[in-house]
């Protein structure tokens, strides 16, 4: 496990991380699923949670024994239907959409010199942070054009160490889902699962809220 003092870079979730726009991909998901007659419930809320909108489609449809019943272009209507119920939710965002604690850590890595970016498996991010107002401290996003494998491959936050020119030895990512934290792992880079433990067992560090996210929690609770 590499030492805390090497770490330089800082790769963010965005869903349930920066803002809980979590809200609203969970509530545009839950309209398309019982528009196909899918029961919607918790644990299929979790198992989309992180995913790329066609991934996300496929759960539902595998949890609902539909994924044999539509096409490939039936399902990209699915996935476009529920982006255009997002796109209208995420019209009100604003940046007192912003998670608490995240303010004053995003400052507090400024002023240690910690460079930040956004690895999001979420397509909307560059409009999610003009509506948060956090252009300043993100104008680096991962160009999900530019990886070949959503999460939970490494490949997002592979790219984010790379766009940063870092080593991944020298990044901790932050992730709120099961499938974030699982593509950090995979990726070799120091995990913090922000949520319920028993969920994200499989993080290095775990907070329940993003109020925890500061570089003395962190450094308190550093893998050995």
């Amino acid at each position: 496990m590499t030492d805390f003092s090497n770490i330089k870079g800082v790769l963010f979730d965005l869903n349930g991380i920066i803002t809980d726009s979590w809200l609203y991909h969970s509530k545009s998901w839950r309209q398309v699923a019982e528009s196909i007659g899918v029961q919607w419930s918790s644990k299929l809320e979790e198992a989309i949670k992180g995913r790329d909108r066609i991934d996300s489609l496929n759960a539902i449809l595998q949890a609902g024994g539909l994924e044999n019943r539509y096409s490939e272009q039936e399902k990209e209507a699915l996935a476009d239907k529920k982006n255009d119920i997002y796109q209208q939710m995420l019209e009100i965002m604003n940046p007192d959409d912003i998670l608490p604690g995240i303010h004053p850590f995003l400052a507090e890595l400024r002023r240690n010199h910690y460079q930040m970016i956004i690895a999001s498996a979420s397509a909307n991010a560059p409009k999610e942070i003009k509506k948060l107002e956090l252009e300043d401290y993100f104008p680096l996003i991962v160009d999900l054009k530019k990886i070949k494998h959503n999460k939970p491959a490494p490949d997002v936050y592979l790219k984010a160490a790379e766009m940063l020119h870092l080593n991944v030895d020298q990044c901790i990512g932050i992730d709120d889902g099961i499938v974030g934290v699982e593509s950090i792992n995979a990726a070799h880079v120091v995990s913090i699962g922000v949520g319920d433990p028993h969920v994200l067992n499989m993080a290095d560090i775990n907070f329940e809220s993003t109020k925890e996210l500061t570089l003395a929690n962190i450094r308190q609770n550093w893998p050995k």
